[in-house]
């Protein structure tokens, strides 16, 4: 059992076939199942007018603990989303480049540099900017060092953090729980996503896949891991019930604030 208590915010892509039908509601439901935070990706964030969205988030209890935002947009049109995030009150903006078109160390170290450009300018702006990750930064290698690797050790650990997601971090063949050990300092918020099996891969409900939780948690209280933001890309029941089912299993085998 995990001693402290444990902040637990859900990404909202979980149930974005909700949000993009109506996202009041959906809110609604994701303060009454009893999560504490949400984590952005896409609309409502950016779309509405970030008062209204505030006002939302205020009546319903709901921190506004993260954006998971374009990396183009960040380099394209910082001040927009920035300021956004900013109004909104977010502690933390995450995003991930493209490392499909990496084809070289030397674009790997320019995505470096980038990345802390833009740290500087979220940092300036009172909060943290994060990368989360797929399979593919630990799949793509370059002089045999994985992007993963090579973007931590070089991004300033005072403007960039990482947001590891243990899913993509397991399909990839590594193990989450040393990924979240090596950022300790660096890894404000990990994404808690579980597997059927390693043969197939496909997403689990939270509880009832082979991913070790309680070892992540644990690594993640050494790390200081600040808040762990429930996912699943594609629940194998409604999304509703998805996120029902993985804040209970939290709640029944670790300490939930």
């Amino acid at each position: 059992m995990i001693c402290e208590t444990m902040k637990v915010a859900v990404q909202l892509y979980t149930i974005r076939d909700k949000v993009s039908k109506d996202y009041v509601n959906a809110l609604k439901k994701v303060s009454e199942i009893g999560y504490k935070g949400v984590e952005f990706a896409g609309h409502p964030f950016g779309t509405i007018p970030v008062e209204e969205l505030k006002k939302l988030l205020d009546e319903l209890n709901l921190i506004p603990v993260s954006a998971h935002v374009s990396f183009k947009g960040l380099v394209e049109e910082p001040d927009k989303i920035i300021g956004y995030a900013e109004k909104l009150g977010l502690k933390y903006v995450v995003s991930e480049p493209n490392v499909r078109e990496m084809k070289s160390l030397e674009d790997c170290l320019k995505v470096a540099e980038t990345m802390n450009r833009i740290g500087e300018r979220v940092k300036e702006a009172g909060m943290l900017f994060g990368m989360h990750n797929h399979a593919i930064e630990f799949e793509k290698k370059f002089e045999g060092r994985t992007v993963y690797d090579i973007l931590i050790e070089n991004t300033d650990p005072a403007l960039v953090f990482f947001q590891p997601d243990v899913y993509w971090v397991k399909y990839a063949g590594y193990d989450p729980v040393e990924v979240i050990k090596k950022l300790k300092g660096r890894c404000y918020l990990v994404h808690l996503k579980d597997m059927k099996n390693l043969k197939t891969k496909t997403f689990a409900e939270l509880g009832q896949g082979i991913i070790d939780f309680k070892a992540i948690i644990e690594a993640g209280e050494e790390s200081g891991v600040d808040w762990y933001i429930v996912e699943n890309d594609r629940p194998s029941v409604d999304s509703f019930e998805s996120i029902r089912i993985a804040l209970e299993y939290l709640k029944k085998n670790f300490k939930v604030e």
